[in-house]
C-alpha cells in the first residue's frame, strides 16, 4: 500500500509530466511488485489531510512491541495536484497499491510538439515552463519517540533535468546522511549522478530506450514495444569499494487481447548474480511473475513465483456481466491516412492525371486491410488498459512463494468505507515441517504412533500486520 506522501510525490511527477519508468531504478519494478512485495509486520493507523491544493500532512501511529508515530508535512507549488489526487474514498484501489506497470513505447510518451530542432529548445522550454516546470516539493517527518528528521527537496530545474536532495538527521544516533540525484532526461536516454556522504557513496545510473519512432502514416505502422537498457556503477571512495550491475527490459503486448507482458534480465558481474524475469497480465483481473535468480561463483539459484487477483463487490459484477454483451459486440476501426486528407479528395487530386489517380486508388486499397488491422490492434490494447485503470476494484490478493526459502507470503489490499486496508502475513515452511509433510503422504509405510508424533509439527506466520489508511 503506498503511503500518502508517496501518492503525493506521485501526482507532483505526473502533473508536472516526469515519467518515473525512464529510471533505471524502476527497470525491474513490475516482477518485484509481484514477487517481493513488502508485508506490514505492525498496527498501523495514518491519518492525512489536504489542507489546500498545495499543501498536505500526515499523523502515523505505530504499535509494534512500543507505541510510535510520525508527523509529515510536504509542501509544492504544482499547479492541477487537485486533479491529479484525490482522497482515499474517490481514489481508485489501482493507484493506491503497487501493481502492475503498464509500460507505453518512448515516442507515445513524448509531447507533440518535441523537436529535435537544437534553435526550438527554448522555445519548446518556454512552453513547458507554463504546464508546471520549474515546480519544486517540499517535504518534511519527524518520528516519535527517536526523533529522527527527514527531509527532501525535489525540483525541476528545467523540463529535462530534475534535481532530488533526501537527508536523514538523528541526535540521539549521531546519524546525519544525506543523498543528492541529479537527472537528466534527453531524447530516449535517462542520466543519473548521485552521491550520499554515507561512506561518501558516487553512483552514475542510465538507461536507453530502443524503440521505433511512428511512421508518417500515423497509426499504419503502429509499435507497442518497447526494449530499455541500463547500467550502473557506485564507488565508495571512504572503503574503496565498488559495485555495479545492467539490466534489459522488453515490453510488449499481445496484439489480440491487448494483455501487456515485460521480459527482465540482471546481471551484476561482481558477485556473479544473474536474474532474469517473466511478468504478464493472463487476465484482466490477474496477473502473474516468475522470477530465477542464479549465481555464477556459488552455482547457487532461486526460482520464484508471484501472481495477484483483483475483486469486485457483486453488485459491481452484475452491472459488468449486463453490458458484457454491448462490449463484445464487434466493433468497426478506422485509421486515419494521407488518403483521408481533405486536399487530397478535393483540389490537389484534380490536378494529378487520370493514371496516378488509378495508381493511387489501388495503392490505398492494397494497404487499408493492413492500416484497421493495425488500428483494430492499437484500439484493443489502448482499451484494455484504461478498462483497467478505471474498473471499480474493491480488494486484491497478491502471492508469492519462493523454492530456496520454503516460504509463502500473503497480502490483501482493500477499501471499506474510505478507509485503504493492507492486511499480510510471511509463513515459512522448516526443514521440520516439510519433513512431517512427507511422511504424511507416506503414513502407509510409518508405524502409527511416529506418524502422530510428526503431525503435531507445525509451523507458525513469521509476521503479520495490519495498516489503516485514511486521506481527504
Amino acid at each position: 500500500m503506498l503511503e500518502f506522501m508517496d501518492y503525493v510525490v506521485r501526482a507532483f511527477e505526473r502533473s508536472t509530466h516526469w515519467n518515473t519508468d525512464n529510471n533505471y531504478e524502476n527497470i525491474t519494478a513490475t516482477s518485484d511488485t509481484l514477487i517481493n512485495f513488502p508485508i506490514p509486520t505492525s498496527f498501523k493507523f495514518q491519518t492525512s489531510d489536504r489542507s489546500t491544493n498545495n499543501t498536505f500532512n500526515t499523523l502515523e501511529i505505530t504499535a509494534h512491541k512500543q507505541i510510535s508515530g510520525s508527523l509529515a508535512y510536504l509542501y509544492t507549488d504544482a499547479e492541477n495536484m487537485g486533479n491529479c489526487m484525490k482522497g482515499s474514498e474517490f481514489r481508485t484501489l489501482q493507484d493506491s497499491i503497487e501493481t502492475y506497470r503498464h509500460i507505453q513505447p518512448f515516442f507515445s510518451k513524448q509531447p507533440s510538439d518535441i523537436s529535435e530542432n537544437n534553435a526550438s529548445i527554448h522555445t519548446l522550454t518556454s512552453k513547458l515552463s507554463k504546464h508546471g516546470m520549474h515546480k519544486s516539493l517540499y517535504y518534511g517527518r519527524i518520528y516519535y519517540p527517536t526523533s529522527i528528521l527527514e527531509a527532501m527537496i525535489i525540483k525541476r530545474i528545467n523540463p529535462f533535468n530534475q534535481l532530488t536532495i533526501k537527508s536523514l538527521s538523528s541526535v540521539n544516533n549521531r546519524l546525519n546522511v544525506i543523498l543528492i540525484n541529479w537527472q537528466k532526461y534527453k531524447n530516449e536516454n535517462l542520466q543519473e549522478l548521485t552521491f550520499s556522504s554515507d561512506s561518501s557513496l558516487c553512483g552514475y545510473r542510465f538507461i536507453h530506450n530502443f524503440t521505433s519512432s511512428p511512421s508518417k502514416f500515423n497509426n499504419a505502422l503502429y509499435n507497442n514495444a518497447s526494449f530499455s537498457m541500463g547500467g550502473e556503477i557506485w564507488l565508495a571512495l571512504s572503503t574503496l569499494t565498488p559495485g555495479c550491475s545492467t539490466s534489459l527490459r522488453y515490453c510488449t503486448h499481445a496484439a489480440n487481447t491487448g494483455r501487456p507482458l515485460t521480459l527482465t534480465l540482471s546481471w551484476n558481474p561482481l558477485f556473479g548474480h544473474i536474474s532474469s524475469s517473466y511478468s504478464a497480465k493472463t487476465s484482466m483481473n490477474t496477473t502473474f511473475a516468475a522470477k530465477y535468480d542464479f549465481n555464477l561463483y556459488s552455482t547457487d539459484s532461486n526460482l520464484s513465483f508471484g501472481c495477484e487477483f483483483w475483486r469486485k463487490n457483486p453488485v459491481q459484477k452484475g452491472y459488468d456481466n449486463a453490458i458484457k454483451s454491448q462490449m463484445e459486440e464487434p466493433h468497426k476501426y478506422h485509421v486515419k491516412s494521407i488518403f483521408d486528407d481533405a486536399d487530397y479528395l478535393t483540389g490537389s487530386r484534380n490536378g494529378i492525371s487520370e493514371h496516378q489517380k488509378k495508381l493511387l486508388n489501388d495503392v490505398a486499397h492494397t494497404l487499408s486491410p493492413s492500416l484497421e488491422q493495425m488500428g483494430k490492434e492499437k484500439a484493443i490494447i489502448e482499451e484494455f488498459e484504461d478498462k483497467f485503470n478505471t474498473e471499480n476494484y474493491t480488494n486484491v490478493w497478491k502471492f508469492a512463494t519462493s523454492l530456496r526459502d520454503h516460504n509463502l507470503r500473503v497480502l490483501w489490499e482493500g477499501k471499506f468505507k474510505g478507509f485503504l486496508l493492507s492486511a499480510g502475513t510471511d509463513i515459512f515452511f522448516t526443514k521440520e515441517y516439510m519433513d512431517s509433510v512427507i511422511q504424511y503422504i507416506n503414513q502407509e509405510d510409518k508405524p502409527a504412533s511416529q506418524f502422530n508424533n510428526t503431525a503435531r509439527i507445525t509451523n507458525a506466520p513469521a509476521s503479520f500486520g495490519l495498516t489503516i489508511q485514511y486521506s481527504t
